[in-house]
């Protein structure tokens, strides 16, 4: 909290004339970015303590499967708690800027108990007291332009495979450079963009510290979707948003520096792979990614192999495949560094060894036969049930999550896929694009 609010005036407004509403956003456990917006004025006052933020009961229980008809376990009172350090300009709308909240639940005896902002806080902070490396993420946003119809956009200059100029030569290119000089506007920096497989588009973002960084995610995806949809066009993220063709994740790249002792690190993530799935692939649909090049069929890791789970990249530097954009990467990050952290506090061995061999470019009997030399014995899951059977039965998880926030999370995902099994694929598909 700034103890006035000429405090938090020099901080942005006076550096950004523009600016007259702000954004209070927070992630729910759909994975879901919801936003309440208020005046600067407004903000100011808040910004003082002069007065609180209230939320609707359950503001983190909003089932997209569901929503309005949410479940709850009685009345409750929420807050919410921005971080005025995460203020920035919302460069696709000057007048605009944001903030990102933590969610308090009032009236129990942690207020923050069923916050995963908070909880990767406390991860992060548990981290830095144990170990003396650095980290930093960036994430790769995968997207598609669908028309109003919710099919390809139609264009002469079509998206014809990796990194082909084909698909960044007319409108796409400008689009491109719109949602780059936002960024920019935003103080977010852009390591690069370019064509990922036909139809397909990757921005990727530069490193940060893990929660600055997801906080990053959260703008550029808004950022993507208020440029494209200015332009009548659809920019989603959803995991399957078309029947044929492209597949969206959200590839997480995980740098420390120095590296303490990566095999515990890297043993412990492959140990609880099965669980983290019900976090970092947390959507009905985001088990459609269970493909080569995609998430990996086989729970293993390879220097540059993409098509297992985790690819190494060097010494330092790993990308974790098994995510996409309808995580609430707040509480998959902090699930997998707590997984992570187990890994090197029991020193682990790493029995999967560095892989080769791409199983995609095999038949299934002879991809297990190589895959068992290097110690891949298990499949990924296929489906969000068995992710969630995992993690619920999964003690060691419970105590890193915390009781509370995992029982509410299953709860919500067990209503989610009870709701979707029901849907054709047409139906799920178009749901999800209004969200993601």
């Amino acid at each position: 909290m700034f103890t006035d609010t000429k405090t938090l005036g020099e901080k942005l407004f006076s550096s950004y004339a523009s600016v007259e509403f702000v954004r209070l956003q927070w992630v729910d456990l759909s994975g879901v970015l919801r936003t309440r917006m208020i005046t600067k004025a407004r903000c100011l006052h808040l910004a003082s303590g002069a007065s609180n933020y209230t939320l609707a009961q359950n503001c983190m229980i909003l089932p997209i499967s569901t929503a309005p008809h949410y479940f709850h376990d009685g009345p409750e009172k929420w807050e919410l708690r921005p971080d005025w350090q995460t203020l920035r300009v919302c460069g696709f709308a000057p007048a605009h800027s944001s903030v990102m909240c933590f969610n308090a639940r009032l009236g129990s005896s942690d207020s923050f108990i069923r916050c995963p902002r908070k909880l990767l806080s406390k991860v992060l902070d548990t981290f830095q007291n144990k170990h003396e490396s650095k980290l930093l993420m960036g994430f790769e946003v995968e997207f598609l332009l669908l028309d109003e119809s919710s099919n390809f956009a139609k264009s002469m200059d079509r998206v014809a495979g990796y990194s082909m100029t084909a698909g960044l030569r007319a409108e796409n290119l400008v689009i491109m450079e719109e949602i780059i000089r936002a960024l920019e506007r935003s103080g977010l920096e852009v390591y690069h963009f370019h064509t990922e497989i036909a139809d397909q588009f990757e921005l990727a973002l530069a490193p940060l510290p893990p929660i600055q960084a997801i906080d990053a995610l959260m703008m550029a995806q808004e950022t993507i979707r208020t440029v494209c949809v200015r332009r009548g066009l659809r920019a989603t993220t959803a995991p399957k948003p078309v029947f044929t063709g492209a597949q969206n994740g959200c590839h997480v790249h995980l740098f420390m520096n120095p590296a303490p002792e990566p095999a515990f690190f890297i043993a412990g993530i492959l140990q609880k792979l099965k669980s983290l799935c019900a976090f970092g692939m947390p959507n009905y649909d985001s088990y459609y990614r269970v493909t080569g090049d995609g998430s990996g069929t086989w729970i293993g890791w390879g220097t540059e192999n993409r098509d297992l789970p985790i690819r190494e990249i060097g010494s330092n530097h790993w990308e974790f495949r098994f995510s996409d954009a309808t995580a609430n990467m707040y509480l998959f990050i902090a699930a997998v560094l707590s997984a992570g952290m187990r890994g090197m506090e029991q020193k682990l061995p790493l029995t999967i060894r560095n892989c080769p061999v791409m199983p995609s470019q095999l038949r299934m009997k002879e991809a297990e036969l190589q895959l068992r030399s290097y110690g891949i014995m298990e499949p990924m899951p296929s489906k969000l049930e068995m992710s969630l059977d995992a993690a619920q039965n999964d003690e060691e998880l419970e105590a890193w999550i915390g009781t509370e926030l995992l029982a509410q999370y299953v709860k919500l995902k067990e209503k989610e896929v009870e709701h979707f099994s029901n849907m054709s694929e047409e139906e799920r598909r178009l749901k999800f694009l209004n969200y993601f």
